[in-house]
């Protein structure tokens, strides 16, 4: 799989390229365990592939992704191939970069050139929402989900996530919203 990006000079340019995570040095023999890994990483670059068309496509239909829930709900069902594989989960943050930053950042709200953006907190964000029933996806605000899904494994907990989508109605985002979901977290540890 393609993690990181390095310059290389081809006839007198300088030009970025990707550089694998794993290294095969010519001359040495290669034992079964590198063969595996690159194999892995094989698979692992083709279902980022496969996953990134599958969004270009579905982005079609909306015309406005900036904090759209549903463009972020729909593009995290894509993202859910993770769960697939043990070994994709391990490495989560690197797929994530890989196509948040180096494949199509337009798709993750990512601007290369000024080289901001979120990059690989949107693709887990969209990851993460597209856990939650969709009937509560439309009962909060894309930024009162955004401080949600800060807590771990908040989707989990159905009865919590209700009570704390009870509170957005009365409640924007931000610090005041955080507060008061880690004191509903703390009532309902003591359950």
């Amino acid at each position: 799989m393609v993690v990181r990006r390095q310059i290389v000079i081809i006839d007198d340019q300088e030009v970025e390229v990707p550089v694998f995570d794993t290294k095969i040095i010519p001359g040495k023999e290669i034992d079964t365990d590198i063969m595996d890994k690159i194999s892995k990483e094989e698979e692992i670059e083709k279902k980022i592939q496969e996953a990134v068309k599958k969004i270009r496509i579905m982005r079609t239909r909306y015309k406005n992704i900036f904090k759209n829930t549903d463009y972020f709900f729909a593009v995290g069902r894509v993202l859910q191939f993770i769960d697939k594989d043990d070994y994709f989960k391990k490495q989560k943050g690197k797929i994530w970069q890989r196509m948040a930053r180096d494949l199509s950042p337009d798709l993750f709200l990512y601007d290369v050139k000024k080289k901001i953006g979120e990059s690989k907190r949107y693709p887990e964000f969209m990851y993460l929402i597209s856990k939650i029933p969709i009937r509560f996806i439309r009962v909060a605000s894309w930024d009162q989900w955004y401080e949600i899904m800060k807590f771990k494994k908040i989707y989990e907990k159905q009865q919590l996530l209700q009570k704390i989508l009870q509170e957005c109605k009365f409640i924007g985002a931000g610090p005041i919203l955080r507060n008061k979901i880690k004191e509903l977290i703390k009532n309902y540890e003591k359950r």
